[in-house]
């Protein structure tokens, strides 16, 4: 008749087993939460880079469009505030809010086609600029004029670029080219961008 083996495991070897299976598992655990932590400070990353991107292409549009620069006038200053070429929100003679505008910019306010020429229109300003009024949150904020009024002089409430602003200036290197640099900074990632955009020579 054959033996049975009914050898069971030791308590060392028991023992043995449980700390090489914790072991792994925190050699798992530190792996796992590395790659937890490196994933949320890529994504972290991501969306200043966005913020701050977003910021920039806005202000390049502007510009491009543009065939006034007022500020900067000189190197790293905090403003840029450039003649508005671009927005075609309003009806211009009703002033109501169109979705796709009424075919005229919004800054030719005698409708002929033509924005800033002779005398026919005024300029009218877009600015860019920081917001330290929260001292530890800086803001790059937007102010257009608002063409929803008859008045030449309304302008519209200020709007929020981007937050967490650590350093925006802008140079004007020559009289139709200006550098932008834009600095994010949330205290978990910390973004830097910079760009040099040709402005509409005077037609």
């Amino acid at each position: 008749m054959a033996l049975r083996n009914n050898r069971a495991f030791t308590l060392v070897e028991l023992l043995v087993s449980i700390a090489i299976l914790t072991i792994i598992m925190t050699g798992l655990y530190q792996a796992l939460a590395t790659s937890i932590a490196a994933y949320d400070t890529t994504k972290d990353k991501q969306e200043l880079l966005a913020q701050a991107r977003n910021a920039l292409e806005r202000m390049a549009m502007f510009v491009r469009e543009t065939d006034e620069i007022s500020k900067p006038d000189d190197i790293n200053q905090e403003v840029l505030k450039i003649s508005d070429r671009v927005l075609d929100n309003y009806d211009n003679a009703t002033h109501a809010y169109k979705v796709d505008g009424d075919g005229f910019l919004d800054a030719d306010n005698d409708s002929d086609g033509l924005a800033n020429e002779g005398g026919g229109d005024p300029v009218d300003p877009i600015t860019f600029d920081l917001d330290k009024t929260d001292a530890d949150n800086w803001k790059l904020v937007e102010q257009t004029p608002d063409y929803s009024t008859a008045s030449l002089s309304d302008l519209r409430a200020k709007e929020v670029l981007c937050e967490h602003v650590t350093a925006f200036t802008c140079s004007r290197l020559a009289t139709n080219l200006v550098e932008i640099e834009l600095s994010l900074n949330n205290s978990k990632s910390e973004v830097s961008l910079k760009t040099r955009i040709k402005m509409r020579l005077s037609e």
